[in-house]
């Protein structure tokens, strides 16, 4: 299956880019977004696309091949940009889909697809040295592995992380669905163990750790003035974007652009149910002031 990127028309819209800006693509995938923002910088603007998984960031080159003079492709996590990209910063404008490229599902080696069997792998970056998904599976303790399923709101985590931990060594796919199913029956058309996985890929990954750095260094990575647009799709993704968000307009480093969140139309929805679940937050970068009115250049209180 292909890899549609989702909501074009409104990153587009939202980032408000013109040709000469400097753009970042913080989760460039295949490239699908990059595309889009390239054209809309010109021959003299820049697009930084960045991404974690250094396999997709290949493709994403390949596939952006027409634009290479304007391009930079950046292997690096979100936690990392401020140091990657401090020779180019601030940019006007940055977009983050926080959505796994369709990439990762359709074979089974990456351990992310539960209709294809593979190592319980999980990492979006396969060159680190950090645990797999199998290593937090067969190392935890059973309610430290109860903790971490719990993160997506599966409520039967205590049971599946019994099943899990008399279940071990679990070093597949198909052996962790087998395990969780067997203690939680399929009743509809959603597999048993999805939230189980989700949870999983988001410990492994420490996305929601890496999803508040970026959000905390917004101020550093896009100038005052300059677009942010965040797309999000599910609960524990949302929740954590629309909280720091929040905090980011309410101490004067931002202003929310959507007092409610932009969703795909139903002709995108139809056409990639994948996006059907999809949200997008918009933010326009403030400079943030001092007690006295002065400008606060040293952004105290950020914990980056």
């Amino acid at each position: 299956m292909q890899h549609k990127s989702v909501m074009p028309r409104e990153a587009l819209e939202a980032l408000a880019l013109a040709p000469g800006h400097k753009a970042i693509d913080a989760t460039s995938g295949l490239g699908g977004h990059s595309r889009l923002l390239a054209e809309a910088v010109g021959e003299a603007g820049l697009v930084c696309a960045c991404d974690t998984d250094a396999e997709s960031l290949e493709l994403a080159k390949s596939n952006c091949s027409a634009f290479a003079g304007r391009m930079r492709f950046v292997h690096t996590r979100f936690s990392e940009l401020p140091q990657k990209l401090q020779d180019i910063l601030p940019a006007d404008a940055l977009l983050a889909d926080f959505g796994t490229s369709m990439m990762h599902f359709t074979s089974g080696e990456r351990g992310f697809s539960l209709m294809n069997d593979g190592p319980l792998d999980m990492r979006l970056d396969r060159s680190s040295d950090g645990p797999t998904a199998a290593d937090l599976v067969n190392r935890l303790t059973e309610r430290e592995l109860a903790d971490l399923i719990f993160i997506t709101g599966e409520r039967r985590s205590r049971q599946i992380a019994r099943a899990l931990v008399r279940g071990r060594p679990v070093n597949t796919m198909r052996r962790f669905a087998e395990l969780v199913e067997s203690v939680s029956p399929r009743t509809g058309k959603l597999h048993p163990a999805t939230l189980s996985a989700l949870s999983l890929r988001v410990a492994t990954n420490r996305e929601y750790e890496e999803i508040e750095a970026l959000i905390r260094s917004l101020p550093i990575l896009v100038r005052p003035g300059g677009r942010v647009a965040l797309i999000t799709f599910h609960s524990g993704e949302d929740g954590l974007a629309k909280a720091l968000t929040r905090q980011l307009a309410k101490e004067g480093k931002a202003v929310l652009i959507n007092k409610h969140v932009w969703t795909p139309s139903a002709e995108e929805t139809r056409a990639n149910p994948a996006s059907r679940s999809a949200k997008m937050r918009v933010l326009e970068m403030k400079q943030p002031l001092g007690k006295q009115g002065e400008t606060d250049h040293g952004y105290s209180g950020m914990d980056i």
